[in-house]
């Protein structure tokens, strides 16, 4: 009965300190069966879980499905571009071609999307504890040998940066994952704004080239004209003033036109920058205006898609959300965070746990500032944000009102001044081919009706780019929303 009575104690004993836990004292006898192994394992769970307290990275709800969104937006920026093959531009290319081959090679738009990458990036570090495992060994020799019983093994985390509580690694990484998704809509926008770049560049280099057509055809007319000027000077019909006149008129018009071809390389040389090409590479001079662009929305459509779509604003509201989760985390830094480590002899009879909370008593008034610094970030990107939507706003209305107004324009000169121009010179000619009216008369309709498609060709090209405008602003086709 003594010897049962002696086991149950032993047992009672061995099950006390199993259930202790890491925090254990030196045994100084073998404890037979499960529990001796129990307590020669728990310095293995302990560095463990250490292992695990210092590799781990939490990872938001969202992540995966921006890395896949960026992953397939750039393909086309896969490889360096030295290694790239892109598709060289057709013999004489659209507006549309142009663009096509500006989101493959524009680099600022490459630039945007390796930031957005780098964004992404920032979220498994903003999710992973700073910390290391560090692991160390005591070897103490007696008599020149080392004793097993006397060498430690310990396992903890770096001394030099705690462990961070995970609701504080959860919220960083939200963080920097609503800053990663704003860095994707601006990546976003600025696939728009090379559209609207190479669009307004194209639409210039289209009408410098229309013009130039045009003023060669008023200085043929103006050439015409100085010659009968100058036959009826000679015949006494004109006075002198007259030929004067018509001759400077003649030299002005070859000043414009010589202006004009002036022009056309360096703005074939700004298209080509923005395709990543040199700048003398050939782009045919355009034989016509781009085709006009209809807009199927409402002025109070288009004022809706410019502030629920607008790639900013939507930019700036996720950096909003981003900054709410630095007021957060701010708050965070109340909490103390802590430091572990175990330690173990390799012979498995003796163990400890070591523990460290590093409370920020003497941090309160940094960490006041620091989450009002936050707030204060907060307020300010509320307000750009606030802004920003005036401007928009400011700005869609002044292109609807050109765009509108250049539509009124268009109507009338079209359907009413071009065919009474064109009405004009046919009777002009008709009288002049019946001896009712004289040469001048007919060259004077002519280049009234140049003029006029002159004006229309400008009329046309500021309504393009004021389409162009919206569709940056709206991030949208507008011929397609409409439908």
């Amino acid at each position: 009965m003594f010897t049962s009575y002696v086991k149950m104690k032993l047992c009672k004993k061995a099950h006390g300190t199993c259930f202790m836990g890491l925090l254990s004292v030196p045994t100084r006898r073998a404890i037979p069966g499960c529990t001796q192994w129990i307590i020669q394992a728990r310095p293995l769970l302990a560095i463990a879980i250490l292992s695990m307290l210092a590799g781990c990275t939490l990872h938001p709800p969202g992540e995966t499905a921006e890395r896949q969104a960026a992953l397939t937006a750039g393909k086309p920026f896969a490889k360096p571009f030295a290694q790239r093959s892109i598709e060289p531009l057709p013999s004489n290319p659209s507006p549309e071609d142009l663009v096509r081959h500006a989101l493959l090679a524009n680099a600022d738009l490459e630039q945007k999307y390796w930031e957005w990458r780098s964004a992404i990036e920032q979220i498994p570090q903003d999710g992973t504890q700073a910390t290391n495992l560090v692991l160390s060994a005591n070897l103490n020799l007696l008599r020149g040998l080392p004793a097993s019983d006397r060498t430690t093994l310990a396992a903890g985390n770096d001394p030099m940066a705690d462990i961070i509580l995970p609701p504080k690694l959860t919220i960083a990484a939200r963080r920097a994952l609503e800053n990663a998704r704003a860095a994707g809509l601006r990546f976003r926008k600025a696939q728009f704004d090379v559209r609207n770049k190479v669009l307004i560049a194209y639409d210039d280099y289209s009408l410098t080239a229309e013009l130039i057509r045009l003023e060669q055809s008023n200085g043929q007319l103006l050439k015409t004209t100085a010659m009968v000027v100058e036959a009826r000077n000679r015949a006494g019909a004109a006075g002198q003033q007259d030929l004067l006149k018509a001759r400077n008129e003649m030299d002005l018009s070859g000043n414009d036109f010589a202006n004009m071809q002036a022009q056309l390389p360096t703005q074939k040389a700004i298209v080509n920058a923005l395709l990543g090409r040199e700048p003398d590479a050939d782009i045919p001079v355009p034989v016509e205006l781009p085709p006009v662009r209809p807009i199927n929305c409402s002025d109070e459509q288009l004022l809706a898609l410019a502030v629920k779509l607008n790639p900013e604003l939507i930019a700036l509201a996720r950096e909003i959300a981003g900054k709410k989760e630095g007021v957060a985390l701010a708050r965070l830094q109340y909490l103390p965070d802590f430091s572990i480590s175990a330690a173990t002899d390799l012979k498995g009879v003796s163990q400890s746990l070591f523990g460290m909370v590093t409370v920020p008593f003497l941090r309160h008034e940094a960490i006041d500032a620091a989450v009002a610094q936050s707030q204060a970030n907060l307020r300010a990107i509320e307000a750009m944000r606030r802004q920003a939507a005036n401007d928009l706003g400011a700005q869609v209305v002044l292109d609807i009102r050109t765009l509108r107004d250049a539509d009124r324009q268009l109507q009338l000169f079209e359907f009413t001044i071009l065919p009474r121009a064109n009405q004009v010179v046919t009777i002009a000619r008709t009288a002049y081919e019946s001896g009712h009216a004289t040469l001048l008369d007919v060259l004077d309709g002519q280049r009234s009706l140049i003029s006029i498609r002159r004006l229309v060709a400008t009329l046309r090209i500021t309504r393009a780019k004021r389409v162009s405008d919206l569709e940056a602003i709206t991030g949208q086709r507008l011929e397609v929303v409409g439908e």
